[in-house]
């Protein structure tokens, strides 16, 4: 996989122009959940329509998007990296974090990754009832990095879901993954209002 051609949002936005490369979508619902996709748009294609479903009216919302003619791929700041002030901000105050990502292949896949591993198995479980074919063990799709976006709420741990292409191409598969993963966080005490989960030693 290609090397990230900015290693930073300040460096992105000295080359790139807010909404005419790209654009920043926030909502600040005031809950205690965020759902991201920090590679929407035409980035990660679909992501940021699954993201907003997830959320909904209740939940905060976080996109950002490549809205360019070609190149889109250039915008993108891996996980770990991605440091939009808006994003940081809001994910920070955030008791529960999910972030949306797609990848490529046709296996009807989410590889769930991430440090909050029992959310992580909420939302396979979700999925799996609704015939969504789930994994943890792809070794590019860990989301472990205490640094990356979804890990770097209130609680210092968060959820990555990596989405087959196959799947994002499917409307009624996007809304079965929508309506799973908002099942699981209902679910959730953190994101209902219980305590939080302990940041991992």
């Amino acid at each position: 996989m290609a090397s990230d051609r900015y290693s930073s949002f300040k460096e992105l936005q000295r080359h790139e122009t807010l909404d005419k490369d790209y654009t920043l979508a926030l909502c600040d619902a005031g809950s205690r959940v965020t759902i991201i996709a920090p590679h929407g748009g035409k980035i990660e294609t679909r992501t940021s329509d699954l993201a907003r479903r997830i959320a909904g009216d209740n939940y905060n919302f976080y996109c950002f998007e490549g809205i360019k003619d070609e190149d889109n791929a250039c915008l993108h700041i891996t996980s770990h990296r991605f440091d939009e002030p808006g994003a940081v901000d809001l994910v920070s105050r955030s008791r529960v974090v999910v972030a949306v990502h797609a990848c490529t292949g046709t296996a009807g896949l989410v590889h769930i990754g991430g440090l909050n591993k029992s959310l992580g198995r909420m939302i396979a479980n979700e999925l799996q009832n609704r015939a969504i074919n789930v994994s943890f063990d792809h070794p590019r799709f860990q989301g472990t990095n205490p640094d990356n976006i979804c890990n770097r709420g209130a609680t210092g741990i968060g959820v990555q879901l990596e989405v087959t292409r196959d799947l994002r191409d499917d409307l009624q598969k996007i809304n079965s993954i929508a309506l799973a993963v908002r099942s699981a966080l209902m679910n959730n005490p953190a994101a209902r209002g219980g305590e939080l989960n302990p940041r991992p030693p």
